[in-house]
């Protein structure tokens, strides 16, 4: 390996399905220097992707979910990631030019790349899960064995996380972070960075939380979506229609999906509507939870 680059050419994020992109699989054998090139990137790499993976949905609730509150939506989740143990969290970093870090290697060979964070903490023979979810999961290459034997404790990952500069800390932060209906993401991390105890009872100390340890610049594609004529669904659908290619990977794959999140961000902010983003940052108006699944 001749160097880990930070800065990067000008190749847009939409053609990054010409180049060659790689995903960082992180175990509990190399989390630590995962995290020292993560550290090395993050001051040239400011925008970060977040999707996680984890064993589906076990609470459900009698009433129509789009007659529930957003309080009531909030309780769902919090009955959720309480009794749920995470899988796999995927980390995609970006300067604002939409370019990921890379390698390149003795050979010329010039490598773009993301993180995808393989845990422990489920057990298929003891935790609860959605059968449907677990078998989705397994159609799409999700060893839960090999995750059993050799994967992260969430425990580990939150203490490298708090000192990663990943986190605001309720202090001023470079970072933005961008997820995809992200509050079952945000709710796993910060079940973690708790010492995973249980959620906040309510939602408004949920959302301090939130704000306090990943701050303001919180970015819901989903959200930015509705403001978006024509753009709805899931996030295949809304990458479809922004005529954006998964460059790595397959659906359901953390690494991959968090990628994913952010082409289509960055479609959106720099091709779409590039004004979206100023607008609604200046609203504050960045983390919808009305729009949770």
């Amino acid at each position: 390996m001749v160097a880990a680059g930070v800065n990067g050419s000008s190749m847009l994020i939409s053609s990054l399905a010409a180049s060659r992109v790689e995903v960082r699989s992180v175990w509990a054998y190399n989390l630590d220097q995962e995290f020292a090139l993560i550290r090395s990137a993050l001051p040239f790499h400011p925008f970060v992707a977040l999707d996680t993976e984890y064993p589906g949905i076990v609470v459900t609730s009698k009433n129509p979910y789009c007659t529930l509150t957003v309080t009531q939506r909030y309780d769902l989740i919090r009955a959720n990631v309480d009794v749920l143990r995470i899988v796999q969290v995927g980390l995609t970093l970006s300067d604002a030019a939409g370019n990921l870090p890379y390698t390149l290697y003795n050979d010329g060979t010039f490598v773009r790349y993301v993180w995808e964070f393989n845990f422990r903490d489920f057990d298929i023979d003891r935790d609860r899960y959605a059968p449907s979810s677990v078998e989705l999961l397994k159609a799409n290459d999700i060893d839960f064995q090999k995750n059993k034997a050799y994967g992260i404790d969430s425990r580990c990952f939150a203490m490298h996380l708090m000192t990663s500069d990943l986190l605001s800390l309720g202090h001023f932060s470079i970072v933005s972070w961008v997820t995809f209906q992200g509050a079952y993401d945000f709710a796993f991390l910060v079940k973690m960075l708790n010492g995973d105890n249980k959620l906040p009872q309510t939602l408004h100390e949920f959302l301090a939380l939130v704000r306090y340890y990943f701050g303001e610049r919180v970015f819901d594609v989903k959200h930015l979506s509705k403001h978006c004529r024509g753009l709805y669904g899931g996030l295949e659908k809304v990458a479809s229609t922004v005529q954006v290619e998964r460059a790595v990977g397959c659906r359901h794959q953390s690494g991959s999906d968090s990628l994913l999140t952010w082409q289509v961000f960055y479609q959106i902010a720099s091709r779409v509507n590039p004004e979206l983003i100023n607008r609604l940052e200046h609203k504050g108006v960045l983390f919808d939870l009305a729009l949770l699944p």
